[in-house]
């Protein structure tokens, strides 16, 4: 936890190199009713999660892979790695995403674009969000702690989660705004945008792997989860807020090349 608090920091603090950002398209009357209407039946659909998951798995079975990576990745104690993706997913990671977005834009001297940075970002974890619900309650994947019977006793009433394996929630959500801050802040020009991809997949990636080792989730569940939201994290600020046609102004020299310390690498920028 130590260090995912030290990666979120790195995050932030590094926005306070932001230059001016470069203004992206948006329509409030199309964006703000789609992220209230996703995340209306992404809650929706939890609170109603009794009424609407299978009581019956109905992909119960497991495979080779899923369980050589569970049996190399399981935790002794399950419930420090589920504790821990809760915290990342739901508290530390949106709190950093929100923090780096909001500091970036007024350390280049426009406060709204960072609100709309938040916009672009919850549109893209809203509708992750969502579609994650759907195949949920559709394919209905037995857990693995419930297949192996690990951590339940005999008289253990089911509950209805127990079937939700497939895929990844936590996983979707922190790959779907990591993607999503990173492609926001690549659109608005911010020098911080390497470090964001870089932080953002690292504590996304460990997110993954603490599912696994909570035994909630299979590999196969994660890694669908990091394709899909990682996917629309990118696809929707691309295809509803790219970069506005400007004209060039008059006199600008070229950007000489940068490089950026990443924390597996460096990035040239130009």
């Amino acid at each position: 936890m130590r260090l995912a608090c030290a990666l979120a920091l790195a995050l932030t603090v590094s926005a306070a190199r932001a230059e001016e950002p470069i203004p992206l398209r948006y329509d409030l009357s199309v964006d703000v009713p789609v992220t209230a209407a996703t995340f209306a039946f992404w809650g929706g659909t939890e609170l109603l999660k009794d009424r609407l998951a299978p009581a019956q798995c109905r992909f119960c079975g497991t495979n080779a892979l899923d369980a050589g990576a569970r049996d190399l990745l399981l935790a002794s104690n399950v419930n420090v790695p589920r504790r821990a993706s809760d915290v990342l997913a739901f508290a530390v990671f949106p709190a950093g995403v929100a923090a780096h977005q909001l500091l970036a834009a007024r350390a280049a001297g426009d406060v709204g674009a960072g609100g709309r940075d938040l916009l672009f970002i919850a549109e893209a974890a809203g509708i992750a969000g969502s579609l994650n619900q759907i195949v949920k309650f559709a394919v209905g994947r037995q857990r693995p702690f419930v297949h192996y019977g690990n951590g339940t006793s005999p008289d253990r009433v089911p509950e209805s989660d127990d079937n939700l394996s497939f895929y990844s929630g936590h996983t979707s959500l922190t790959f779907s705004l990591a993607a999503a801050a990173g492609t926001v802040s690549t659109l608005r020009g911010y020098r911080s945008a390497p470090w964001v991809w870089g932080v953002g997949m690292t504590l996304a990636t460990a997110v993954g792997y603490l599912r696994i080792a909570g035994d909630k989730h299979y590999l196969t569940d994660v890694l669908t989860g990091a394709v899909v939201g990682g996917g629309i994290g990118v696809a929707v600020p691309l295809w509803l807020h790219g970069r506005e046609d400007r004209p060039p102004q008059p006199g600008a020299s070229a950007r000489s090349a940068q490089v950026v310390p990443l924390p597996l690498g460096v990035l040239v920028l130009f």
